[in-house]
């Protein structure tokens, strides 16, 4: 372990054999290991037949040469005394014969140092050498040390070697005195331990360099081999010490623990509730006591070397060992500890401390927390997810258990799962099984041998929310690797269909030789949920695959699967809901989706919230929202955006916020300001994102803007998720998607025959009839385009009948709308009457404010616009009123309005950019509007009115 160190060692042991003698200092923090490395040494001295004198000193004995009369006992012999003058010899017989029994004061340093190198020295020749071992020489007597410092002064001129072994900290200053002046005149070889390195840290608890524990507990011991040992041999993840640790490796600081005084051990106690650094004031009122009492107190306890003065904030002060202060806390009263962590809980909190250092105290203090207990904990547990992982799991794990009785809303709780992730994949929880079946036994639904699979599932679905599909994926590949291929079938098989999840979010080709691969394992030896979690995961690749008929017959076997399950048995697996909500609502079943999505929410209404919430209630929106059920569908997708962000979960938030806004954009009359804005807000949050959620992100608010009469931005978004070929969406998408090219183009003038024949082909490779209906309305918005508004018409009513018949009513909806629509433009108005008519009954009764009135204009390309009623001159808009507005607001409406961003305006007008979000609140309110898009157009108008009234 200590290899430069005993080699040094050796090379003075071998001067001995020379016939030369020496001194060698040994010295190191307690704990170092000087003790241990002296037995090394001491043995291969035997080894090479040197003979050993060994002693030791300890603190309680005062006795004059106490370790000298250990050490040298064996070698006062009668012969041995006979060869020395009858003064040395009555001077050892004096010095080192049985002082114990005797009352006489003893000899002088001097004299008896001269009658011992007398000794020695004949000893020495007479073996062939000596190893004459002074451990702890730190405790030593005053004689002792004045005796020491003659033999360091004047060595023997024979093969004896001297080795005083001590603490720095502790020595008298005299014996570091003694050593420092025989270094320097080379008669004295200095041998420090220092912390060892995280290789050989490794070697010392026999474990691998990268074992996830051994960071933690490297960083903790600061290299000290004793405080290694102590975390080695005690459970790594455990919160406090094993009782036989206290009697075995840490007997020796307990019994240094028994030389404090009563004031002491009590500012110690004090010391050790406090933590990792405190101060005097915080000592004194921690422990109840005067401050100069506890001054006095510190004093000894530095002069003892329990505490150390921090090197550059010397008014505080640590324990000198980590392991030390968890000691001296497992040896305080229990009920005299917790009243000190309240006590030391008003301390932190009068000085704003963090709240990891709060929760320490509030674990300890009480078993009864109140709801800001548990927030304090749950920030400390965020707080340090990745610095001290095992304290975070469990600080988080009692915040989740806590809240989640009282606060009944999900998203603070959601909020608490990433974090939870992380500090359970930066500790060793992933290396103890035990631990995690400990940790997870109190929750709802989990039983002792799911705990791993809970924990892997979690980190899995946290990582995957947040768009770091690698991560995940290697995360299930090690836990692959890690049971076997002769591990349970089952598991494989879990394990298994998340991959083929990752796959399908991350779109990274996979897809289809993990399905097959899960449903081969679940039906060779896995249980009914993980057989149907399989089926439905088959059903989605082979329908991206373009293979209808088989993904229809394993969605098929997945619901039967599913529905004959109960709901307990589904605890850990909601993602299976979710994925054949997904089917249904690719395969053309929103109602069935609906069902899918809906059970999976209550499913996952348990104690602890389910990290899977945010997309389930977001498939349920998307239900929802196709079946024309549009203020529910907002609800659930402003939920789901909700408690993604609580989540920090931006991909899922984006979805959510789209489809809020299409939501909106439908519920509202045409033109409105709030469908405006909110779209608005969901293309912000957008980034360039490659996943699944961005592409339903970007087809959601693509809709938004076509149906507000945005067609070349509807036309961007769409062309930029890859066209003509749209590879990054499913079959069912794709056919939407192109349906919707078609329209944009049609309604911005330019040809949409290419989107109409390619929404046709894809009808080819995925033959259901929600994408024969989108395929039919892209054909009729090209016939229309041509002026056929007979075979326009007839495409739309089969769409319509198509989409009717799916309970795609929105869809449905928007089909009549067309067919309505094409009417008008072929001259044939009893029919479009009539149409018309039955397309706003049908919006009334689904609450489609947008399509319940009847527009009357065209396009450029011949037919009328979704949503924006034309036909008649458009309205004059009138200059905008500014006199409600302040100078102030109206400065910066005029700025605003020119396109500037907040923070130049800010700048222009030298205030902050917080202060111009205000005064844009209060100007938005004031004029009725929702975006500055419509406060820009307003000043537009308020510029051209202006200079019309100067020219004139």
């Amino acid at each position: 372990m200590r290899r430069g160190e005993s080699l040094r060692l050796l090379r003075a042991l071998r001067r001995v054999g020379e016939g030369h003698g020496g001194v060698v200092e040994l010295h190191g923090d307690p704990g170092s290991g000087k003790t241990r490395l002296l037995a090394q040494f001491t043995a291969a001295a035997r080894d090479q037949g040197v003979r050993v004198l060994d002693g030791r000193c300890y603190p309680t004995e005062r006795d004059a040469f106490s370790v000298f009369t250990r050490a040298l006992g064996d070698l006062v012999t009668p012969q041995r005394l006979e060869r020395l003058s009858p003064a040395h010899a009555d001077l050892v017989r004096a010095g080192l014969c049985g002082r114990r029994r005797r009352t006489d004061p003893p000899p002088q340093p001097l004299p008896l140092s001269q009658a011992v190198h007398a000794l020695l020295a004949g000893a020495a020749d007479e073996v062939g050498g000596l190893l004459l071992v002074l451990d702890d020489f730190h405790w030593a007597d005053p004689q002792s040390l004045e005796f020491a410092d003659h033999l360091v002064r004047w060595p023997l001129r024979a093969p004896l070697l001297i080795v005083i072994a001590h603490r720095p900290r502790q020595a008298d200053p005299s014996l570091l005195s003694t050593l420092a002046y025989g270094a320097e005149q080379r008669r004295v070889e200095r041998v420090g331990l220092g912390p060892i390195s995280p290789d050989q840290a490794a070697r010392l608890l026999n474990v691998r360099p990268d074992t996830g524990w051994l960071r933690s507990a490297y960083r903790e011991s600061q290299g000290n081999i004793l405080s290694l040992l102590v975390l080695g041999e005690s459970a790594p993840l455990s919160p406090s010490l094993p009782a036989g640790l206290v009697t075995g490796l840490l007997a020796p600081l307990a019994a240094e623990l028994e030389l404090l005084n009563s004031l002491q051990r009590l500012v110690a106690e004090g010391g050790a509730v406090l933590g990792d650094r405190f101060t005097r004031e915080e000592l004194a009122a921690v422990c109840e006591l005067p401050f100069d009492q506890t001054c006095v107190a510190v004093t000894g306890l530095i002069r003892h070397d329990i505490l150390r003065p921090l090197p550059h904030a010397p008014t505080r002060f640590v324990f000198r060992q980590p392991v030390l202060r968890d000691l001296v806390h497992e040896r305080t009263d229990h009920c005299r500890r917790r009243q000190a962590h309240r006590r030391a809980l008003t301390v932190l909190d009068h000085r704003a401390a963090p709240a990891t250092e709060r929760a320490v105290h509030l674990e300890l203090s009480t078993d009864t927390f109140t709801a800001e207990d548990l927030r304090t904990l749950a920030r400390a547990g965020t707080e340090a997810a990745l610095s001290a992982p095992e304290d975070a799991v469990r600080w988080l794990l009692l915040a989740l258990r806590g809240l989640s009785r009282d606060d009944r809303s999900p998203g603070p709780l959601l909020g608490l799962l990433p974090p939870l992730a992380r500090a359970l994949r930066a500790g060793a929880f992933l290396d103890d099984d035990e631990a995690l079946r400990h940790l997870l036994s109190q929750d709802d639904g989990i039983r002792p041998d799911e705990a791993r699979y809970a924990v892997i599932r979690l980190c899995v679905l946290v990582e995957c929310l947040h768009g770091r599909f690698a991560e995940a994926d290697a995360l299930l590949r090690a836990e692959l690797a890690r049971a076997g291929s002769a591990a349970d079938t089952d598991l494989l098989a879990r394990l298994t269909i998340f991959r083929g999840i990752v796959s399908s979010l991350c779109n990274d080709g996979e897809l289809a030789a993990l399905a097959t691969a899960a449903l081969r394992l679940a039906r060779s030896g896995g249980r009914s949920a993980t057989l149907a979690g399989a089926l439905s995961l088959h059903a989605l690749a082979e329908l991206t695959a373009g293979r209808t008929a088989p993904s229809l017959d394993a969605y098929e076997a997945a619901v039967r699967q599913l529905d004959e399950l109960p709901n307990a048995e589904m605890r850990l697996h909601t993602e299976y809901f979710a994925l054949l909500g997904w089917c249904a609502l690719s395969l053309g079943r929103p109602q069935e989706a609906e069902s899918s999505y809906a059970r999976g929410i209550a499913v996952s209404a348990g104690r602890t919230p389910d990290v899977m919430l945010p997309a389930l209630l977001s498939g349920l929106a998307e239900a929802q929202l196709r079946q024309g059920r549009l203020n529910r569908a907002r609800r659930s997708a402003a939920d789901a955006a909700d408690l993604a962000g609580h989540l920090g979960a931006h991909r899922p938030r984006a979805y959510a916020m789209a489809q809020e806004a299409l939501c909106l954009t439908y519920a509202e009359p045409p033109g409105s300001s709030r469908a405006a804005a909110r779209t608005e807000e969901a293309l912000r949050v957008l980034r360039s994102w490659s996943d699944v959620w961005h592409s339903l992100s970007v087809l959601t608010v693509a809709e938004s803007l076509l149906l507000q009469g945005g067609q070349e931005r509807c036309l961007d978004l769409l062309l930029d998720l890859g066209a003509p070929d749209l590879g990054a969406l499913s079959p069912p998408q794709r056919t939407r998607a192109y349906e919707l090219l078609a329209l944009a183009c049609v309604s911005s003038g330019t040809r949409a025959t290419l989107w109409a024949e390619r929404a046709s082909r894809m009808t080819e490779v995925c033959a259901l009839p929600h994408t024969q209906a989108y395929a039919l309305l892209a054909r009729g918005h090209v016939l229309t385009q041509q002026n056929a508004p007979a075979a326009a018409i007839s495409a739309y009513r089969r769409a319509e009948r198509l989409f009717d018949g799916a309970q795609l009513r929105l869809p449905s909806l928007r089909a009549a709308v067309r067919t309505a629509r094409a009417a008008s433009c072929g001259a044939r108005p009893e029919e479009a009457e009539v149409l018309w008519t039955a397309a706003r009954e049908l919006a009334d009764h689904w609450q489609v404010p947008l399509f319940a009135q009847r527009p009357s204009g065209r396009t450029r390309g011949g037919a009328p616009e979704d949503g924006q009623p034309s036909g008649t001159p458009a309205p004059t808009v009138s200059a905008p009123d500014l006199a409600s507005l302040t100078r102030r607001e109206s400065e910066v409406a005029r700025l605003v309005g020119t396109g500037r961003r907040t923070r130049e305006v800010a700048e222009t007008l030298r205030v902050s950019p917080r202060t111009i979000e205000v005064h844009l609140s209060r100007i938005y309110r004031k004029l009725d509007i929702g975006s500055r898009a419509e406060l820009a157009r307003l000043m537009a108008v308020r510029v051209s009115t202006d200079a019309r009234t100067q020219s004139s």
